[in-house]
């Protein structure tokens, strides 16, 4: 029973929570990443570390360096941290001797592709906002608040400029032509997809082999996020699942072909269905959340990826909220509501009791790794707010692993 995570930077918060719950579970746990300073490194739930470089930048080593973790340690399974490892991992199965725990290639980028998520969306009964290629025509017709993002954050062949384009909201036509001209020079190819005004939430789900959903567990985000307005959520709770988004989610999942894990994004507006923005098959940031709310997905996730026997998932845990407490309070250092001293006091009220995703008393070192580095940044972010910087400035200097 031993499992490989690779987890580059900006991803290995999820990673952490990952190699925890797989060694909980009797698991050995390996992590492969370019540099041995990320969290999951330096957990006790870790017992190798490998040097495999990042894949945007070196996939052809990234295949041997894999491989050679595999032969090294004899990994069963690997699990990738990002989309480029995803991706990666997906190309380069045919020369790694472990199970990368997806379908087969050509299901896996159209998963991954935002243009077919919303056409594959619709055909499986969800909803999905209106995505299109971001051509002439198409930003002549922008009017107003638009969504533009990149159809692949990266696959082999493009180039490392193309990777983690951030999502903008942008408010009118010149501005996002501004932005469609960026993602294009930096190797990209954007979108448009309409505004959806709402709550975050995200459905965890988990397939068998044969098309059936295990178990999903429905996580809806507050109305914060950094940066504020369109950015990543910093609060979030589980919530009753309704039968009608189970059966959309495992239709859409079936059509894929997919089994093991994934993690769908929607955005729930007032009124109307919940309307399906993203789709994530690699490890979540939020994982800790999930697993907190009843199931340990990474094993079960481990476990449907070799062959093995799982036991039946428990009922969800309703009301399991989930902070990531440096995000909050960097959004309450931008955003101010009610004022400084109130907002970070609402941030600091509301973590009593929420899940975090880093510090563990019997496994303290992740913690402390992240603090110090927060601590080394300490004299920046006090300029940052003495000089009362915008929002999107604040937010944007301030998030070193950003949440999903």
């Amino acid at each position: 029973m031993r499992v490989l995570l690779i987890a580059q930077e900006g991803t290995d918060r999820g990673a952490l929570a990952v190699s925890r719950a797989l060694a909980r579970a009797g698991w050995m746990v390996g992590c492969g990443s370019s540099e041995p300073t990320g969290l999951a490194a330096a957990s006790r739930s870790t017992s190798h570390w490998h040097r495999i470089p990042a894949p945007s930048r070196d996939f052809e080593g990234f295949v041997e360096a894999t491989q050679a973790a595999v032969d090294e340690r004899g990994y069963e399974v690997i699990f990738p941290g990002g989309d480029a490892e995803t991706l990666a991992l997906s190309a380069g199965r045919d020369r790694i001797n472990a199970c990368v725990p997806y379908p087969p290639h050509e299901a896996v980028m159209r998963a991954f592709d935002k243009l077919d998520l919303a056409e594959g969306a619709v055909k499986a009964g969800l909803s999905a906002p209106r995505t299109v290629l971001a051509t002439d025509e198409e930003l002549a017709r922008v009017s107003g608040p638009v969504v533009v993002k990149s159809r692949l954050h990266w696959a082999p062949g493009l180039q490392a400029g193309s990777l983690r384009q951030p999502t903008t909201v942008v408010s009118n036509q010149e501005e996002a032509r501004q932005r469609v001209m960026e993602m294009r020079r930096g190797g990209a190819e954007p979108l448009l997809q309409d505004m959806v005004e709402g709550r975050i939430m995200h459905c965890h789900a988990a397939m068998d082999r044969n098309g059936h959903l295990i178990t999903c567990v429905k996580q809806v985000a507050e109305p914060l996020t950094l940066p504020p307005d369109g950015g990543a959520r910093v609060r979030s709770q589980t919530v009753p699942l309704e039968q009608e988004l189970a059966d959309g989610v495992e239709s859409f999942l079936r059509d894929l072909g997919w089994y093991g894990f994934a993690s769908l994004q929607f955005m729930q507006p007032d009124v109307g269905p919940p309307q399906l923005a993203d789709f994530n098959g690699r490890i979540s940031l939020s994982f800790e959340q999930t697993i907190a709310a009843g199931t340990n997905f990474p094993d079960l996730w481990a476990r449907v990826a070799t062959g093995r026997a799982f036991e039946e998932a428990p009922p969800t845990r309703l009301g399991v909220r989930f902070q990531w407490l440096e995000g909050d309070l960097q959004r309450a250092l931008s955003e101010r509501r009610g004022g400084l001293v109130a907002d970070v006091a609402d941030c600091l009220r509301y973590s009593r009791g929420a899940v975090h995703g880093v510090w563990k008393k019997d496994d303290p070192w992740p913690a402390i790794r992240y603090w110090l580095y927060y601590l080394r940044r300490a004299p920046k972010m006090i300029r940052e707010l003495l000089g009362r910087r915008s929002q999107t400035d604040a937010a944007s200097t301030l998030d070193p692993w950003p949440q999903e």
